[in-house]
This record gives structure tokens, C-alpha cells and sequence, in this order.
């Protein structure tokens, strides 16, 4: 009872952004995986690379690059056109369809939280494209393969392995396939709300953000949204904003958009709808107004910034403990696999 009790309590909202998770990694994981399966592959690997065209290899020509291109060309389509819909509506793609990041989410959601590690409170945007810059010019440099840390290979691979296929046992106990294992759990089922592999080393992810930030500057353009008037400074959005996404400053939520996944959760939990997925504010002010009729004002949705909120840009110091442990913890991981990496 109490478990159908906790799926009655999910906002109408996540159960349908589940259900597109769910219906997602149908379509291209597990035994089905029919939608790879039309252009004849079983996985995201090959023509539905999304991940490896735009590398930056040493000597590289412009007639190396088209043929990246051509090589994975449904995949490179496919990356244009998540990107145009972020640039437009939100990074619908990474909340709502990817079947990778969606598992781990879903994954973690089922643990209890006192098994699980909290990285959101990290500088997500400093890791994020630092490790970006070295995925698609130094690891290339160095030889390193963009599969050796793809979750695409990793979570059909485990698939794979738990139906009992040789292919996914095998990769599973190759050390490839340990390093990847050892990730998934770690930044995925086993950290808060599932989204630390996308949110630190995702490189589809990482250019999202970008996409998304810059649509964030059109008020035409369907962001996460914050009405200050109406904000009581309960920051009930931020704790449960599945990326980390979301700061309170002087009491008011702050959306950093490079990593907000428009999820929609903290619109779901904020009891004052003082947080919204909308676009900007716009004039609707009639030119006559009739006598006597009252006419209220459209909410002010705004994108804020975090100098905007601040007092002469002055924050106080304060040593964050929980930030220190994380960072000791993500810095192992990162070490960890670096070595294993240059070992092969």
C-alpha cells in the first residue's frame, strides 16, 4: 500500500515524463531497441553516433570531419535537431527522452536517499565543460577513445549481460566495462536524483546547456521561469530540482540554465506558482479599458541572474563541508578513471 501510496502522490507531470523514459528506452534499449533496428544496428553506436563526429583529432582536415559526418550521419541529424528543440522549448531531449540518463534517473529514484551521494550542490558548470574541452581535444590527443566513458554502450551492454547475451558479459567484465559499470551506479543509481552523469560528463548534455542558455536570452523562447513577487523563499524548488540547477539568492530561486533539464519538478513542488515553464513576460495591456473593470497584471516571469539578486554583489563567506566531501569524492572517481583509461 505504501508503494501504490508514493505512486499516487507523483505530480501528473513526472508520471507523464516517466512514461516518455520509459517508452524511450523500449524504443532504443533491451531486446526491442526497434527504432536502431530500422537502419540495421541493435545499439546507439555506428550511424546513431551523437557523440564522436565533432572530435578533434591531431592533423585533422575539414574533409576528415565530413566524413565523421557521413559516417554517423542519423546521429549527427539527430544532435541538430535536439538542439533546435532546446534552443526553442527546453532541453526536452535530456528530461524527458533520453533513455541513458532517463534509466539512471528512474534507477536512483527507486533507492532510498540515505544510500545515495549528493553531487548537485557541485560547480557543475566548471567540471562540466572542463571535462567537455578534454573530451573532444585531449582524450583524442591521447589516443583515448570517445567510447571508453559512453554511457550509450555502457547501459544497452549491461542490458545485454542481464539477458544473458555473450557480447554484453563480456563487456561488462573487461575493464573498459568495470570503469563504466563502476560510473553508472556512482554517478547514476547511486547519486541523487540520477543525474550526475549528465550533468558532469555527458558531452550531449554539455552541449544542451549551451543551446539552452542562449535561447534563455529570447523571451519567446519556453524556459524555467521565476515570478520574485510571488516567491516566499520556502526553497522547496531547489532542494528538489533534480540537477542542481536551481539556487536560492536572498531568498529568491536563481535558474542556472546551462544545467536545468526543464523537468518541470520544481514547478510541481511549488505550492505559490511562483516558478514556471513559460516564456517571458509579454505586454498585454489592452489599449481601451473599460470604466470600472479592474484590470490585473500578467505575472512578470524573469530569467535572474545570480548578480541581479545580490546586494552590491557581495556574498557571504562560508565554508560549504557537503561541497568539500563531494569534490573529494567526484576528484577520486575522475582519477580512477583517467588511470584505468591510460592504461589501455
Amino acid at each position: 500500500m505504501r508503494v501504490i501510496d508514493n505512486l499516487k502522490a507523483i505530480p501528473a507531470m513526472q508520471k507523464y515524463r516517466y512514461f516518455l523514459i520509459a517508452l524511450s528506452s523500449i524504443a532504443f534499449l533491451g531486446p526491442l531497441a526497434f527504432l536502431p533496428q530500422l537502419v540495421g544496428n541493435d545499439d546507439l553506436c555506428g550511424v546513431l553516433c551523437m557523440r564522436r563526429f565533432y572530435l578533434y583529432f591531431p592533423g585533422m582536415s575539414w574533409d576528415d570531419l565530413f566524413m565523421h559526418i557521413t559516417v554517423a550521419w542519423i546521429g549527427v541529424i539527430a544532435f541538430c535537431l535536439i538542439l533546435l528543440t532546446t534552443f526553442f522549448f527546453g532541453r526536452i531531449w535530456c528530461g524527458y527522452l533520453c533513455p541513458v540518463g532517463g534509466l539512471a534517473e528512474l534507477g536512483s529514484r527507486m533507492l532510498n536517499d540515505r544510500w545515495k551521494i549528493e553531487f548537485r550542490s557541485l560547480p557543475q558548470v566548471q567540471i562540466r565543460y572542463s571535462y567537455l574541452a578534454a573530451y573532444i581535444v585531449l582524450m583524442p590527443a591521447l589516443g583515448i577513445s570517445a567510447c571508453t566513458l559512453c554511457n550509450f554502450i555502457t547501459i544497452p551492454r549491461l542490458i545485454e549481460a542481464l539477458s544473458g547475451e555473450y557480447r554484453g558479459i563480456v563487456y561488462i567484465l573487461s575493464t573498459v566495462g568495470l570503469v563504466n559499470l563502476g560510473l553508472l551506479f556512482l554517478l547514476g543509481f547511486f547519486a541523487s536524483k540520477g543525474r550526475a552523469y549528465c550533468q558532469f560528463l555527458c558531452p550531449i548534455g554539455a552541449a544542451d546547456g549551451l543551446v539552452n542558455k542562449l535561447g534563455s536570452k529570447f523571451r519567446w523562447a519556453r524556459r524555467i521561469r521565476v515570478e520574485k513577487e510571488r516567491c516566499t523563499g520556502c526553497n522547496i524548488c531547489a532542494r528538489n530540482c533534480m540537477c542542481g540547477a536551481i539556487k536560492m539568492v536572498n531568498r529568491v530561486p536563481v535558474v542556472e540554465q546551462t544545467s536545468c533539464m526543464s523537468c518541470h519538478e520544481c514547478v510541481d513542488v511549488c505550492a505559490w506558482n511562483a516558478i514556471e515553464w513559460t516564456t517571458g513576460p509579454r505586454d498585454k495591456q489592452p489599449r481601451k479599458i473599460k470604466r470600472g473593470v479592474e484590470i490585473f497584471p500578467e505575472p512578470s516571469w524573469q530569467l535572474l541572474s545570480e548578480p541581479d539578486m545580490l546586494e552590491n554583489n557581495v556574498v557571504p563567506a562560508r565554508i560549504h563541508w557537503g561541497r568539500l566531501v563531494n569534490g573529494l569524492i567526484f576528484s577520486s572517481v575522475i582519477g580512477y578513471i583517467a588511470y584505468y583509461s591510460l592504461l589501455m
